[in-house]
């Protein structure tokens, strides 16, 4: 206990502050999470999606009707930096047999009479046989085969209207009446891990933070200490400045840590980067108080050090679902969409995304920024009402028992 006559708040807050980093410092697990996991974490990831886009994809091709036009559709497909044709199977049960075996992704198979119709002026008609389990795959070698597809037949509409006596300017007027120009915004080189990486590097601060603070809040419980200096009738004036130094240690470390993650390696591997580092910070600050001040607030609900782990990594999942970042918002049901506004990176990653890959300005994501600060302040009003609470059941626990002792000695 101290005298809480000659200490202030402002000594009591430092007081809380060295407590709790001392607390992270010995505790070996807490160090590996907080600070080691988004050292490793990120870093990791974006290693795994450094090519960030998928070719020369292997393939196989049957060609079963073995003519000049079937050769040349094959060598197209080929062309394509999408895929790599590395079979050419006799027929569907031998391309069957290589599939199973992982020596290509997957099939395409040229009909015999392929050039007859072609020639004929007919629709000719290509099989694909892509592995729909594998998203990336698939889209690889559907789009191989479409584009391969377009410029086939464009050639073949060309030289059919210069048959017809048309130049070749008008014949390409006429097989292509619509010149479509596509321009990818943001992200041109349509890289996946461009596109995945920014948004799950705010996702792993907020669950290492919550990991982190919970273990800590779980090992506490096991200690059956109090984390208050004051007597147990003057502790409701400790709650505030407990809370802030508790607070401010995490605060310290996160910015530690969006130095690393998200300043590093976004310049190491050449991430979307089309905002200020002010106007990022705008952002993050409200993002890590209100993920700090909720992390405390579930920490206090741990009894167990392993409770914490076990139910914060399932809910790794589930808050990087509802960020939006793997699956649309406007594609879920409303009653999820207003569930998911309960983790902060609902609402921060979206608008970190628009800030720094869009490079729309700061007054653009300010009803975000401004719904952060008020999900900060409902953690903190929440948090502080729950200890006040516990405070009134500990007060009248000691009661009881100081009563119950004085009737033993009497």
């Amino acid at each position: 206990m101290i005298n809480h006559k000659k200490i202030n708040s402002f000594e009591l807050i430092a007081i809380h502050f060295k407590k709790e980093l001392k607390s992270i410092l010995t505790d070996k697990g807490a160090m590996l999470i907080l600070i080691g996991a988004m050292i490793i974490y990120p870093i990791i990831y974006s290693i795994g999606y450094y090519h960030e886009t998928l070719t020369n994809l292997p393939i196989g091709i049957v060609d079963l009707d073995h003519t000049v036009a079937s050769r040349k559709y094959s060598n197209m497909v080929d062309a394509s930096s999408e895929v790599n044709v590395t079979y050419k199977p006799f027929d569907l049960k031998e391309a069957q047999s290589l599939f199973f075996d992982n020596k290509i992704s997957g099939v395409i198979l040229i009909p015999k009479g392929f050039q007859k119709e072609v020639f004929a002026g007919n629709q000719a008609n290509i099989a694909i046989y892509a592995d729909g389990s594998y998203f990336l795959k698939y889209k690889n070698e559907y789009m191989a085969a479409a584009y391969s597809n377009a410029y086939f037949s464009g050639g073949i509409a060309i030289k059919r209207y210069m048959a017809e006596g048309k130049s070749f300017a008008q014949a390409v007027v006429n097989a292509n009446p619509l010149s479509i120009q596509t321009h990818i915004l943001y992200n041109p080189s349509s890289a996946y891990g461009s596109f995945i990486m920014p948004g799950i590097i705010l996702i792993i601060i907020q669950q290492t933070l919550l990991i982190g603070i919970g273990l800590l809040g779980g090992s506490f419980s096991e200690s059956k200490k109090s984390p208050f200096l004051y007597p147990i009738e003057k502790r409701k004036k400790e709650v505030i400045p407990y809370l802030i130094g508790k607070a401010g240690v995490y605060l310290v470390i996160s910015l530690f840590n969006v130095a690393m993650a998200v300043i590093m390696v976004h310049d190491w591997f050449s991430y979307p980067d089309k905002s200020s580092f002010l106007n990022i910070m705008m952002l993050l600050f409200p993002y890590l108080l209100s993920v700090i001040i909720l992390g405390i607030g579930i920490s206090t609900l741990f009894k167990h050090r392993e409770s914490a782990i076990v139910f914060l990594v399932f809910l790794s999942p589930i808050a990087l679902f509802l960020s939006g970042v793997s699956w649309p918002t406007s594609a879920m049901p409303e009653w999820i969409i207003y569930l998911s506004k309960l983790m902060p990176s609902t609402t921060a990653v979206p608008a970190y995304l628009r800030l720094r890959s869009m490079g729309v300005g700061i007054h653009n994501v300010k009803s975000e920024i401004l719904g952060l600060y008020a999900q900060t302040g409902i953690y903190a009003i929440l948090t502080i009402i729950y200890f006040f609470i516990r405070l009134a059941n500990d007060k009248n626990s000691h009661r009881k028992q100081f009563h119950k002792s004085i009737l033993t000695n009497n």
